[in-house]
């Protein structure tokens, strides 16, 4: 692995999103860099302007999902993504087994964070 993977369990590539305040797509990999099987939960601070093609899935040893981040025309201002993630046995079938209330549940647990940089 690179070196800037290291210690990062799940990572998005690109890590940034440049779409314009105009509205646009961008396409990136959400990438799991551990040896298990990782659920997702995305989360963002501004469902207004911002969609994404998939909330939650799960993502097998070694592989990635794409990732579509969607923008609609609006006022730039900084928001993110934020995709919580938490290992799950390799049977699992629902990706938000993980994700309680009040706490994430597993082993490998964080977030990675996705800067939305819309410009004018």
């Amino acid at each position: 692995l690179p070196s800037s993977t290291m210690g990062v369990e799940l990572s998005i590539d690109p890590p940034t999103c440049p779409i314009s305040a105009a509205g646009g797509t961008s396409k990136h990999k959400i990438v799991n860099h551990t040896d298990r099987m990782l659920a997702f939960k995305i989360k963002s601070s501004n469902n207004s302007n911002y969609s994404v093609n998939v909330v939650h899935g799960l993502i097998q040893i070694g592989y990635t999902t794409d990732l579509v981040i969607t923008r609609v025309k609006g006022k730039p201002k900084a928001d993110k993504l934020v995709i919580m993630y938490a290992d799950v046995p390799q049977d699992c079938k629902d990706p938000l087994t993980p994700f309680k209330p009040d706490k994430i549940e597993g082993e490998i647990t964080g977030e990675t964070v996705v800067k939305l940089s819309a410009a004018e």
